[in-house]
Formats: structure tokens, C-alpha cells, sequence
């Protein structure tokens, strides 16, 4: 029978997918249960003939998509070990001792990964005299998560189709986190770890985070990914389809971005579209007058309708009622780049500016330290790792945006071309908008997914070219 038959057929990838499954809802729901993931893979192993190459590149791309859940995939009551810190280690063993490597592979993004690898033995030395070690540890961890992220990406998505393949999926997972952003708004209710459960301000309860802890850290997620997704959209086979869906996630991802209030992130997000639009339309002038005509037409029609009068006026006090917040960020700029001085450009020790950011902000050490976040990347960077450590990560996003300001201008401006440059300029704003930038997995998943694009369409076309 032709059930029976495709069942034996497929036999092998059934019981890898129910058996996978099964001890997933174990790690999430089970105390432990994370212990019987590498029961699961000694078992597979033994028992099921599996190709280790394979299997290594089906299990990076669940880690890159695992990180997007983050605590939701964790350990009750242990929130902070989550799926994809539990696969990083595993996938890593995998890759060392029983797969193949093809280094070719990265022999046009090298310098980069030399620079980022420069940057964690920076921060490393520096726990020679930082005064927290654990704080080190903890924020050297978060060093190496962005580097295995990269490395990840430009390793495995090499060639056109596979990155096709994760736009894809990256898609429909980023229309999800659209809608649970508008039921967010909607209905006031959110995700268990969301940061809105435990506000207590007047607005937080209808503001969205998805699942991120903070409103920012939702818009950095939204604004980084949206080239990527818009123009993956723009590859659906029915126009009808693809026209709807670019205005749908459009216009909600730009409603959502309003809702968190994200200074910042609104400025990027109407840069990307903009910016996009020009990649399509060629004409500048065409440009101008089509988002002129539609945002006085939206306006003139709807200005009676409570609703727009109400995104108005959180645009309005985005950008005029934050008073309090900017001082507070101006006066942690200052109390930075004085320990920066302090230091002689040495750093303070990785990790140990939030600690002396908090004994600042209060004025006194106390029994328990807090994190208190430096709400700069840059600064923060400088001030824990000196120089020795900021040199080698400042030049490597000075190089990326270098070629991708390149690849935008050989490529006469397209908006497919604008992607790495748009990714580069949401994780700047972020950078500076985010309370804490270094552990946030979606930004370096950007900046990879940017970095590999560059790889495939830029550096090795370019390569390829010369030497014919």
C-alpha cells in the first residue's frame, strides 16, 4: 500500500523528528530534562544510521532560529539555560571531531572573523585585572555567542538558495512575532518573560515585546530583520499575494515599531523603507512624491479616526517626552567615559562596567551588586576591554559597512543590495538604543545573516570576476 510504503521509506526521519520532539518538551516542561538531549543523541546514533555532515547543518540552523525564543525554550526555573545555549556546545563537538571542514568557505570573510576573534582575546586579557571575574566570564560567554552566531552564518548559508531558504523561514517565523506584538497591543496581555509583566508604567501593558524582555529590544528585532524579510516577500509567485503581504507586514511592523515608543528604531525602520522603495522605484523624484502623495493622503483621511490620533501623538511624545531618559543615558555616557580615563585606556576588566555604573548611579557600593546597563555598545566595549579590545571590533564594523556601501553602489542601488547595509544601520541604532546590546543573539544573527549576503553576492562574485 502506498502509506505503508511511504512510511518505510521515510521511516528513519519520523522517529528522528517524534523522538526530537518528545525530549524538547522534555528540557521546557520537565525539571532536567535538558539531560535527556544527550541521552537522545548517544541513542540516534547507536541505533539509527545518520549522516554526522548532514545532521551538523540541520542543527546550526536550529540553533540560529532557537535563539529568536530564547527563556521560552528554557529550564523552569533555570531560565537562562535554553535550547540554544544547551546546542552551541553540542553542534560545536560535532564540528570539531566528525565533520569535514571546508575552510574555503570562509576565505573571503576571514579578516572578519580574525577581527571578531581579536576583540574576545582582547576582552580576555583583560581578566587579568578585572575585579569581578564573574561579571568576565559572564560577558566573555556572551563574546563567543556572537562569534559562533557569525561563524555560522557565513559557514553554512554559502550560496544563494540556502540563504533564499533561510529568508524564507525567517519570514513566516517574523510575521508570527507580528502577530503576538498585535495581540500584545491589543488585548494588554504578554509572554511570561516579557518585561511589560513587570513595569509599572502607564503604558507598558499595550506595549509589545514578543519574545524579548523589553519594548527596544522588540524594535531592534523588528528593524533589523525587516529588509530581509521584505524582500523575501517580494520573491511570492502571485502578485496579488506579494503586493498584500509587503503592505501588511508593512504597515504592521511600522505600527508596532510606534508602539514601543523606540525613538530610534522609528528613524530606522522609515530609512529601510525608504530606502527600499528608492532600490525599486530608481527615481528619486518618483520616490519623493509617492511617500509625500500617500502620507498626506493617510493623514487627510484618517486624521478624525481616534486611532491615528493616538500613533501621533505616541510619535509626538517619543521624541519629546523622554527628558528624564536622556539625561540619565547622558549622565551614564560621562560616569563611562570617565572610568575609561581612569583606566588609561586599559579597560576596567570585561564585563564591569555595569557594576561601576551602578556604584556611580547610587553613589556607594552595596552588599548585593546589580547590572546596572551602560545603554551604549561602544562605550561600553571601550570601557571594559580598552583599546587592546575595541580596536579590532570598531574595525570590524567600520569593514562591513565599507563593503557594504560597496556592494550597494556596484549593484546600481537595487534594494536586494541595500539589505547589508540596512542590517548594519539597524544594529548601530540599536546599538545606542538598547539598554544592553551584547546579549542580544538577533543582533549578531542580523549581523551574520548580513556578513554571509556580502560573502555570497559581494566578495566572492567579486573574487571570481578578477581571476577570470
Amino acid at each position: 500500500m502506498p502509506i505503508i510504503n511511504w512510511l518505510q521509506l521515510h521511516i528513519k526521519s519520523i522517529v528522528i523528528i517524534v523522538g526530537l520532539t518528545a525530549v524538547l518538551e522534555a528540557c521546557v516542561f520537565l525539571p532536567y530534562g535538558f539531560l535527556a538531549l544527550p541521552l537522545f543523541f548517544v541513542a540516534a546514533f547507536i541505533f539509527l544510521p545518520i549522516n554526522i555532515e548532514k545532521f551538523t547543518t540541520a542543527l546550526s540552523f536550529v540553533i540560529l532560529f532557537a535563539g529568536f525564543f530564547g527563556s521560552y525554550l528554557g529550564i523552569p526555573g533555570n531560565e537562562n539555560i535554553f535550547l540554544f545555549r544547551l546546542l552551541i556546545p553540542i553542534h560545536l563537538f560535532f564540528f570539531l571531531f566528525f565533520v569535514k571542514k571546508d575552510w574555503l568557505r570562509l576565505r573571503y570573510v576571514r579578516a572578519f572573523l580574525f577581527l571578531f576573534i581579536a576583540f574576545l582575546i582582547g576582552m580576555m586579557a583583560t581578566g587579568f585585572w578585572a575585579p569581578q571575574l564573574g561579571q568576565s566570564m559572564r560577558y566573555l560567554y556572551f563574546i563567543f555567542e556572537w562569534l559562533y552566531v557569525i561563524f555560522l552564518c557565513v559557514y553554512y548559508v554559502r550560496n544563494e538558495n540556502i540563504y533564499q531558504m533561510l529568508a524564507k523561514w525567517l519570514t513566516v517565523l517574523y510575521i508570527g512575532i507580528l502577530m503576538i506584538g498585535v495581540w500584545e497591543c491589543l488585548t494588554g496581555n504578554h509572554l511570561s518573560q516579557s518585561g511589560s509583566l513587570f513595569y509599572e508604567t502607564t503604558t507598558s501593558a499595550f506595549q509589545p515585546t514578543g519574545f524579548q524582555f523589553n519594548t527596544n529590544d522588540f524594535a531592534s528585532l523588528l528593524t533589523i530583520f525587516f529588509p530581509i524579510v521584505m524582500m523575501s516577500i517580494t520573491t511570492w509567485k502571485r502578485k496579488f499575494i506579494m503586493l498584500s503581504g509587503l503592505l501588511g507586514v508593512g504597515s504592521i511592523t511600522l505600527y508596532l515599531v510606534i508602539m514601543t515608543n523606540s525613538r530610534l528604531a522609528m528613524l530606522v525602520l522609515i530609512l529601510e523603507i525608504f530606502v527600499l522603495l528608492f532600490g525599486w522605484s530608481k527615481i528619486w523624484s518618483f520616490v519623493a512624491v509617492y511617500v509625500l502623495g500617500m502620507g498626506a493622503l493617510l493623514v487627510s483621511t484618517f486624521h478624525a479616526s481616534g486611532f491615528v490620533q493616538k500613533l501621533l501623538g505616541m510619535v509626538t511624545n517619543s521624541f519629546t517626552d523622554k527628558g528624564d531618559s536622556t539625561s540619565e543615558r547622558v549622565q551614564m555616557y560621562q560616569a563611562s567615559w570617565n572610568m575609561i580615563k581612569e583606566s588609561h585606556f586599559m579597560g576596567i576588566g570585561a564585563g564591569n562596567l555595569p557594576i561601576r555604573l551602578d556604584e556611580y548611579m547610587y553613589g556607594f557600593e552595596r552588599v548585593s551588586d546589580n547590572y546596572w546597563a551602560p545603554h551604549n555598545y561602544w562605550l561600553e566595549a571601550l570601557a571594559n576591554g580598552g583599546l587592546l579590545a575595541f580596536i579590532p571590533l570598531l574595525a570590524f564594523f567600520i569593514a562591513y559597512h565599507i563593503v557594504a556601501i560597496r556592494y550597494w553602489m556596484t549593484e546600481k542601488y537595487s534594494a536586494s543590495s541595500a539589505i547589508p547595509l540596512l542590517i548594519g544601520i539597524a544594529f548601530v541604532a540599536a546599538s545606542i538604543g538598547l539598554s544592553s546590546t551584547i546579549d542580544k543573539r538577533h543582533l549578531s544573527l542580523g549581523i551574520g545573516i548580513g556578513l554571509a549576503l556580502l560573502n555570497i553576492c559581494y566578495l566572492q562574485k567579486g573574487r571570481m570576476k578578477q581571476d577570470d
